[in-house]
């Protein structure tokens, strides 16, 4: 991580993905599979690859899964499946540290780390 995304990090206590976003980790990702097969994958990376991380709440009709980890640097991950069509879906995530203070760039390495548990899983779309 860089020095400047800790000095953001000293203000900004969030970040989420997007379409268009300032930092290309940050990129809303594309998967040909289908919005249930991909909550599923999410929930099973959740499960498996991330332990620091417990799911509070999964709301299929919405696609989201919400999860928290807690301690020192509690946060809370608000990952959302998007159908684009039967066979394709999209993730955002949100990701903020709780508390009045900067995450000094945690939330990002929490996004990165996401993606990268899930890509081991599925594959996404270039």
């Amino acid at each position: 991580m860089t020095a400047l995304r800790k000095i953001v990090g000293l203000w900004k206590n969030f970040e989420e993905t997007s379409e268009n976003p300032k930092l290309p980790g940050l990129k809303t990702r594309y998967y040909k599979k289908s919005r249930e097969a991909m909550l599923e994958s999410v929930k099973k990376i959740a499960n498996n690859k991330l332990p620091q991380w417990k799911i509070l709440k999964v709301d299929e009709e919405r696609g989201e899964i919400t999860m928290e980890k807690e301690g020192m640097s509690a946060s809370v991950m608000v990952i959302t499946v998007f159908k684009i069509n039967p066979i394709r879906s999209a993730i955002d995530v949100y990701c903020a540290k709780k508390g009045s203070f900067g995450d000094l760039g945690s939330s990002y390495q929490s996004i990165l780390t996401f993606f990268k548990a899930l890509n081991t899983e599925v594959t996404p779309e270039d």
